[in-house]
């Protein structure tokens, strides 16, 4: 549930973090972080399990990470008619 809960951080913040400028669809560390209120550790292993299953990809290299849904995972949320804010009422 933990991986669950940071993906809808991400998606969040992908599309209405409040760092800006930066590329529509993409979330940075700091932001995500700040949100979902993880340990930094705990964080970088639920991130990488996200990126191993396909659902997101990372870009750059630390710190400048850029972290974006992958093309997959932003057709199926666009597919699924949720919102990036009704997707946190989907549990």
């Amino acid at each position: 549930m933990p991986a669950r809960k940071l993906f809808d951080v991400i998606v969040h913040e992908a599309y209405h973090g409040p760092l800006h400028p930066k590329p529509k669809g993409t979330a940075t560390p700091p932001e995500i972080l700040e949100a979902c209120g993880l340990d930094v550790g705990e964080f970088y292993g639920l991130l990488n399990a996200l990126r191993e299953a396909g659902l997101i990809r990372i870009s750059n290299s630390y710190p400048f990470e850029e972290i974006e849904l992958s093309p997959e995972a932003a057709e199926a949320l666009r597919l699924s008619g949720h919102t990036t804010e009704r997707l946190r009422d989907v549990r």
